[in-house]
């Protein structure tokens, strides 16, 4: 689904629970925020070509946190984007490379990380990514703060429920006060409309 120009969500479903990654670019980039559960690529390829653009031409895969639905299918873009940078929080990399084990007894896929970035830090792509650290889900949960559009892509840090924003689901969070204030964080930047990574799109009051 186009949210704002050049970025879609993308419905990735598995089991009848839908996931919304999202796709952003300009015109020497190609953006995917989170990547799925192994074995989802060809829905993947399928729903980059449906929002108009090629597997092929990903240049940056920013991955929200550890767990193996936003990992899962990195080795299998990378494959066809061999290019392609992994990026990830400080605090979650060595998590998705393997240097330490998944904190949820998710198997470790040990994915290099090409890049880690901190909060506050602004990727110069697509008007300008900027990270946004939201511990609590996991300790280094990040929300990708969109600029040009002012959309807060939320991986897990956030739900939507009812029509609001809600926290994390506290079945999966590892601190779910720590999370709570992350939350009051991710609100106070006040923005256009959020993306959760398994309730979709938001636009804000």
């Amino acid at each position: 689904m186009r949210i704002a120009p050049n970025t879609h969500t993308l419905d990735i479903s598995s089991g009848g629970a839908g996931m919304f990654p999202v796709l952003t670019w300009d015109d020497e980039h190609t953006v995917l925020i989170d990547a799925g559960y192994p074995g989802q690529l060809d829905l993947f390829v399928r729903a980059i070509a449906d929002a108009g653009r090629r597997a092929e031409d990903i240049t940056q895969i920013i991955l929200t946190h550890q767990d193996i639905d936003h990992i899962g299918c990195v080795r299998g873009l990378l494959e066809l984007a061999p290019g392609a940078r992994v990026v990830a929080h400080v605090d979650e990399a060595a998590y998705i490379d393997g240097t330490l084990p998944p904190i949820k007894g998710f198997p470790s896929l040990n994915i290099h990380v090409d890049q880690t970035v901190a909060d506050g830090e602004v990727l110069p792509y697509c008007g300008g990514i900027e990270v946004v650290h939201a511990p609590g889900h996991t300790p280094g949960s990040m929300c990708l703060f969109l600029r040009s559009s002012g959309i807060m892509v939320g991986g897990d840090a956030f739900n939507i429920a009812h029509g609001s924003i809600t926290g994390p689901n506290p079945q999966y969070t590892q601190d779910m006060d720590q999370g709570r204030r992350s939350l009051e964080r991710i609100l106070a930047r006040k923005p256009a409309a959020v993306v959760a990574y398994h309730g979709g799109y938001l636009k804000c009051e």
